[in-house]
């Protein structure tokens, strides 16, 4: 292999966990995520219904990171749910902080798959 495609395998592999992951502990114990849901989505639609739509959409994206298919495409819907959690979630920066550096990792994950 490569160094690309050993990068891309890892990055991958990270990114996957940290989607299937949330996308199984939001399902299992909802309480725990339920206050990260913005505000504003709970004036639109009730926060559970969200929650779990979003655990679903976490579980195909993990799932679709781990197959290695269009990885481009699946580093860049990668990007837009991770700048989605930090950008909505500013107030609770001492928790997400971490999804900076997670962004950035799909970042280059989107970089290495350009043009493959």
């Amino acid at each position: 292999m490569n160094m690309n495609l050993d990068s891309s395998f890892f990055l991958r592999l990270g990114l996957a966990f940290i989607f299937i992951y949330a996308g199984v502990s939001a399902f299992f114990n909802p309480e725990a995520w339920i206050g990260f849901v913005p505000g504003f989505i709970g004036n639109t639609i009730m926060r559970g219904y969200f929650l779990f739509v979003h655990d679903i959409i976490n579980l195909g994206l993990g799932l679709w990171l781990l197959s290695g298919k269009r990885q481009f495409y699946a580093a860049i819907i990668s990007c837009l749910m991770l700048a989605g959690i930090i950008l909505t979630n500013l107030g609770s920066f001492l928790v997400t902080f971490r999804d900076v550096g997670l962004l950035f990792a799909a970042v280059a994950l989107a970089v290495i798959n350009y043009r493959r």
